[in-house]
């Protein structure tokens, strides 16, 4: 961890144009979350409602938002420091209290395998380990790290950042300010087979990906490069750790795509779009403008934008609300289910037992 300093109460108030609540002179050397800070620790409050999770707290500094009122105990044991965006705060706080380590990389490593007719701009930094192929080029400012593997005829724009051991196949393109987390792999051959003779024949893929500008993947995510043309990825969207796309998928702008996500082969999705961890999106399905899928959910057909979706298969919250409901009470449905099987069976009976006798009594009447 990198040489770390400490802060009074007060000096984080100045740095924040804030007016704190309490004792000026308490200090605080790190950061950490409410519930397991010490005395040392900078916590925060990001909601009015959450400000009960104080007393349980040993944090003697914390940031609330700026209409919370301290009450109690914990009113005179801490110092508040009111602020608009208190997480924001809090990190920016942080970023003085741990400062990241600066990368050490300078130039190009003299074990990097540049080929010769690559074009590096003499800004970029190239990593121990780095592997360029041929006619690739790579953008002003770079910074491609140890272990990287960037295949021929491959370009990247300029301020992109490569953290170790990823790998681009031959001739894909990224834009400008694009971060690739370690180990990503982008451009593989789709999962693309066909079954001939009892065996299955892969299909070729002749397309690539294309990046675009300020995109940001996580680590162990794979992209696939298209049949033909290519598989993008929208300006602005933001792909978190082991996240699978598949080939030819188009995904807009800005979307929010969360861990463990699988988006199978040519799905589209519009601007604004947010996958919960694990979804599942299947081939060819394409979704709207801002939708919201939630978490596990599974996508087998086109979603209507601006719309919030939940469940297997996946439907707007209101109607998949009302199924979850509908089976937490099926133990109950089924009781009641059996209960009124009984009473119907009791009901024949005695409804036959009824019918018999007024068939008897009516026999001795005929024959009377």
């Amino acid at each position: 961890m990198a040489e770390q300093n400490t802060l009074t109460a007060q000096q984080i108030a100045d740095h924040l144009g804030a007016v704190l609540i309490g004792s000026p002179d308490r200090t605080v050397s790190a950061v950490e979350i409410l519930e397991r800070a010490t005395e040392q620790h900078l916590a925060y409050v990001g909601d009015i409602r959450q400000m009960n999770r104080i007393r349980s707290s040993k944090a003697r500094v914390i940031l609330i938002p700026p209409d919370a009122q301290p009450t109690g105990e914990s009113s005179e044991e801490s110092t508040f420091i009111p602020v608009p965006e208190p997480e924001q705060a809090f990190l920016e706080i942080a970023s003085i209290l741990h400062p990241r380590r600066r990368s050490s990389l300078t130039g190009v490593a003299t074990t990097a395998s540049i080929a010769d007719s690559a074009r590096v701009h003499p800004t970029a930094v190239i990593g121990h380990h780095v592997v360029i192929g041929s006619d690739a080029v790579i953008g002003a400012d770079c910074r491609i790290e140890h272990g990287c593997v960037i295949g021929d005829g491959c370009v990247i724009g300029d301020r992109c950042i490569l953290h170790p051991n990823c790998v681009l196949y031959d001739d894909v393109l990224l834009g400008c300010d694009v971060i690739l987390h370690a180990c990503c792999v982008i451009g593989a051959d789709g999962f693309g087979y066909r079954t001939v003779d009892g065996r299955h024949e892969r299909l070729p893929h002749y397309g690539t990906v294309r990046i675009c500008d300020d995109v940001e993947i996580g680590a162990g995510t794979t992209i696939d490069r298209a049949k033909v043309g290519q598989t993008v990825i929208g300006s602005g969207t933001r792909i978190d750790n082991q996240v699978m796309i598949g080939h030819n998928c188009h995904l807009g702008e800005h979307n929010l795509i969360v861990s463990q996500v699988g988006f199978a082969g040519s799905v589209t999705t519009g601007s604004y779009v947010v996958c919960g961890g694990q979804a599942g999106i299947a081939d060819h399905v394409v979704m709207g403008d801002g939708c919201r899928v939630g978490g596990k959910a599974g996508v087998h057909r086109d979603l209507k934008g601006h719309q919030e979706y939940f469940g297997t298969p996946a439907a707007p919250v209101s109607e998949t609300s009302r199924q979850m409901m509908a089976l937490r009470r099926l133990p109950e449905m089924r009781n009641a289910l059996k209960q009124l099987s009984k009473d119907v069976e009791r009901l024949k009976q005695q409804i036959g037992i009824s019918a018999g006798t007024e068939e008897a009594g009516g026999a001795q009447h005929r024959a009377a």
